[in-house]
């Protein structure tokens, strides 16, 4: 195993947070987690695979919560029967058990695409189904993400949301900044500034451009990666401003994740950004049936009605700027499919599904397909019992009822960011692990349901109306 400059710097991070706190530790995790084109180590047993710097933080994160008994106590807590957690701990032990059986279950029956490390070929090709580096690191991501998820949950319940909400908010100041940085630096031909947090093995596209318009990477590898966490964010905090928390901030920064995803050139970003303002639209229009509505659920509703009036006055008095926007859309999303990257993204999907039947849908194993949904991928990797299992994780955190209190708030934010993903994830993640981010959120809103049973007796307390159901 080789350190690079930036795993030092990220052990010294991780020595001072040990030091500092378990909240310090989720600060540094969380920021750490925006750097996706990075990497604090090289495993050259592994194929020389990159391993990122959040999850040297996240290992810190966990060793701060083992040493607090109380906070200890609450991440184990977390993985209890019928919970979220559990669920999530099933899922976890049934994908890594499929990464070391069902590889050499199904040795040579099938073709599949995976990332290539140690054979002639080097990326993503159709290779014969046997043991892979893939199998090992993707295993390995899962298991951090569930101690992610662990001691998020334990700090939540713990009562440190308000550190939490912070140190998100934080991150999608920098997350923007990151943009803003990386459109400069290619602009001004001084890309080599942001090149030491492009170090890992991945294939970088940091320097693409679709009908005239940089594509917007920030720190990540690529246009969708950043859209990825720029949609998070996005409704994260578009969640938080429709509650009343810091409506200036978290208005403010709703509004420029917003339109940083309508830059980025990602045709992943710009349907999951429609599939999710839908579903908060539609939210809005029941709570506005119902009589629930808040100024800020009415101001939501004018926003989005207003943009056919403001696309048409662009087409009216501005046509140059409607010309471009219609050129990048036409690159972007209606001639995606007919592009080289577009059909080889189709090519991953319909081998998977094949990967999916060759091997009576048990799956091929954690990490063996590459393909470029996730739901596809669930299938090709995991199988049927794979799929129901993350199904039953997702939704168990839904609840129901208007939130109760600060930490109820923040974890229906959670939820709406961890259903923003799921759809962005669903219309290209090409692998298993959904990232920190998603488990991070995920947390927020698995910590939703204990959070009000809770707080339930202090509220029965409070208005003894409730206890006798008036």
């Amino acid at each position: 195993m080789t350190i690079e400059i930036i795993g030092i710097g990220t052990i010294l991070a991780g020595l001072w947070v040990l030091w500092q706190g378990p909240i310090a530790a989720f600060w540094v995790m969380a920021l750490a987690a925006l750097l996706g084109a990075a990497a604090a180590f090289k495993v050259p047993a592994l194929g020389d695979a990159s391993v990122p710097p959040v999850v040297v933080v996240a290992i810190f994160l966990a060793m701060t919560v083992a040493l607090r008994p109380r906070l200890r106590t609450a991440a184990l807590e977390s993985l209890a029967p019928a919970g979220p957690g559990f669920w999530v701990l099933l899922f976890t032990i049934y994908a890594v058990a499929t990464a070391f059986f069902m590889p050499r279950l199904f040795q040579g029956l099938t073709y599949a695409y995976s990332l290539a490390r140690n054979d002639a070929d080097i990326g993503i090709v159709s290779l014969p189904l046997k043991p892979r580096a893939a199998n090992a690191t993707q295993a390995f991501y899962l298991i951090a993400d569930l101690g992610c998820f662990m001691s998020t949950w334990a700090l939540m319940v713990r009562d440190q949301a308000r550190g939490i909400t912070n140190a998100l908010i934080v991150c999608a100041v920098v997350l923007l900044a990151s943009a803003v940085a990386d459109v400069a630096t290619h602009y001004t031909d001084t890309g080599f500034l942001l090149s030491w947090l492009r170090n890992a093995n991945y294939r970088m596209l940091e320097s693409g451009e679709i009908g005239g318009f940089k594509r917007i990477v920030g720190t990540f590898t690529e246009a969708g990666a950043f859209g990825y966490a720029a949609l998070g964010f996005h409704a994260f905090t578009l969640s938080l401003w429709l509650y009343g928390f810091r409506t200036r901030i978290t208005g403010s920064l709703a509004l420029l994740l917003a339109v940083s995803l309508l830059l980025s050139t990602s045709t992943t970003a710009y349907g999951s950004l429609a599939m999710f303002s839908s579903l908060m639209l539609v939210s809005a229009l029941v709570k506005l049936a119902n009589g629930q509505a808040t100024g800020r659920d009415c101001s939501y509703l004018f926003i989005v009605s207003m943009i056919p009036f403001l696309l048409l006055v662009v087409i009216l008095f501005v046509p140059s700027i409607w010309s471009a926007v219609t050129g990048l859309y036409d690159a972007a999303v209606f001639n995606k499919l007919a592009s080289q990257s577009g059909i080889e993204r189709m090519r991953w999907n319909y081998f998977a599904l094949q990967n999916f039947w060759d091997t009576s849908g048990f799956g091929a194993g954690l990490g063996s397909v590459r393909a470029s949904s996730f739901v596809v991928g669930l299938l090709a990797n995991t199988g049927v019992l794979g799929l129901l299992l993350f199904v039953v994780t997702l939704a168990s955190v839904f609840t129901m009822g208007r939130p109760i209190s600060f930490e109820d708030v923040v974890a229906r934010a959670g939820l709406h960011a961890c259903l923003a993903l799921f759809g962005s994830a669903c219309i290209s993640a090409g692998s298993v692990d959904l990232g920190f981010l998603f488990f991070i959120f995920f947390a927020l809103a698995a910590s939703g349901r204990h959070l009000r049973e809770l707080a339930a007796p202090a509220l029965v307390k409070s208005n003894p109306l409730i206890a006798v159901g008036m």
